[in-house]
């Protein structure tokens, strides 16, 4: 009886991982530190005798939390480096925590990410609705206002990897009623969040899963990545479509402010009037620097070295928002040079060759989706972006030694 009440507390705990992160704060390192106990406690008691199982390409993730810990060695600001090591503890946590004898956790993420980002936006809908028709505020439904103290992009990050586990990892007992109306939750969300990489990548990925159960593919590698995804080629058009049409009515104007980007590209005097064209800047910036320091300026010294050259050029729209490099590989570049960017694309290429040669459809659009987030977000910057990855990715690989994955 005390073990199965144990196991139970270590699934529950695994579930209320992503409810801490949208809540954000402390929740998420309090919720980790109890998995980390409860975890260590079952397999000491059960399992700690059986052989640990290493996710494939975990070793690639601690190489990288690895060189986090090496650039301190030539940070000045120790301060930056000790907080850049708690945020990006996940990136060796999930796989040690993974890889111990234990309960499988793969159900675990999939209820939780699916269940939470439903009420979530659930209560944002119903929120903006409030402000909008009984305290006459309409400014609810869109961008920041509608994703509350989750950004937009991670938030259209968590929403598009919910929506590819609906109805086969999570969901799968719902009525069909039910699940098509989640289904348009997700979408007009998607729309209302209004996070241009959000969108795009959901666009992409959808038009990935849509070419997939072409009839043409049949028994060939890209069409047997269906097998570990949700079947519907009707509810997946629709996602699609609504997704187009909830961007249109309220997220057209944050794509029309793209053209700006243009300008800054053409013209390094041209004023940044928008966030894109602040990512073209900082970008250009972060390259300056990687050009400057091949194998980059210490952990703790993104920043400060950013800002000095913002302030130099007059970047004001980047020195006041203290932007980081907004790419997950110009940040690896600018903290660790190009060592910190050849491990990175290492480990998601790996990943997309695992995927592809397993046939895990699943895995495969998840990475994508990944990897598009990172082009325009430092993701392992935050604790919403590596922890949620991490645990996404570490849950889906097989474990090297060919057992069963958890």
């Amino acid at each position: 009886m005390k073990g199965s009440l144990m196991c139970s507390a270590e699934s529950w705990a695994w579930r209320a991982v992503m409810p801490a992160l949208i809540i954000g704060g402390n929740a998420a390192g309090m919720t980790l530190f109890v998995i980390a106990v409860l975890r260590t406690v079952n397999w000491w008691r059960d399992r700690r005798t059986a052989s640990w199982q290493w996710r494939r390409g975990s070793i690639l993730w601690m190489a990288y939390f690895g060189l986090q810990l090496l650039g301190g060695l030539w940070s000045n600001d120790l301060d930056g480096w000790r907080l850049s090591l708690e945020v990006k503890s996940a990136l060796w946590f999930l796989p040690v925590m993974l890889a111990m004898p234990g309960q499988k956790v793969a159900r675990d993420f999939w209820w939780s990410l699916g269940w939470s980002v439903t009420f979530y936006l659930s209560w944002r809908m119903l929120r903006a609705g409030w402000y909008q028709w009984v305290l006459d505020v309409p400014s609810e439904w869109r961008y920041a206002r509608f994703s509350g103290d989750v950004h937009p992009t991670y938030m259209s990050l968590h929403l598009a990897v919910a929506f590819l586990g609906l109805g086969a990892h999570w969901g799968s007992a719902m009525k069909p009623y039910f699940l098509w109306g989640v289904t348009a939750l997700f979408a007009v969300s998607m729309g209302m969040l209004g996070s241009k990489a959000g969108i795009m990548a959901a666009l992409i990925v959808a038009g990935l899963r849509l070419t997939m159960m072409w009839p043409r593919w049949g028994k060939k590698k890209w069409g047997q990545l269906s097998t570990a995804l949700p079947t519907g080629a009707l509810r997946w058009g629709a996602f699609l479509v609504l997704v187009l049409v909830s961007t249109w009515s309220m997220s057209s104007n944050r794509f029309a402010e793209m053209s700006s980007a243009t300008a800054v590209m053409t013209d390094s005097k041209a004023p940044v009037q928008s966030s894109s064209a602040g990512r073209v800047m900082v970008w250009q910036t972060s390259l300056e620097i990687i050009q400057a320091h091949p194998f980059g300026v210490g952990t703790g010294d993104v920043v400060p070295e950013l800002m000095a050259r913002y302030e130099r050029d007059g970047l004001d729209y980047a020195s006041d928002r203290r932007l980081n490099p907004h790419n997950q590989w110009l940040q690896a570049g600018v903290a660790f040079g190009w060592p910190g960017m050849a491990i990175l694309t290492m480990a998601f290429l790996a990943y997309l060759m695992q995927a592809w040669r397993n046939g895990d459809g699943a895995l495969l659009l998840c990475v994508v989706l990944t990897m598009l987030h990172a082009g325009v977000e430092s993701v392992f910057e935050v604790q919403r972006g590596v922890v949620f990855i991490m645990w996404m990715l570490m849950v889906q690989l097989p474990v090297s030694d060919k057992t069963p994955q958890a």
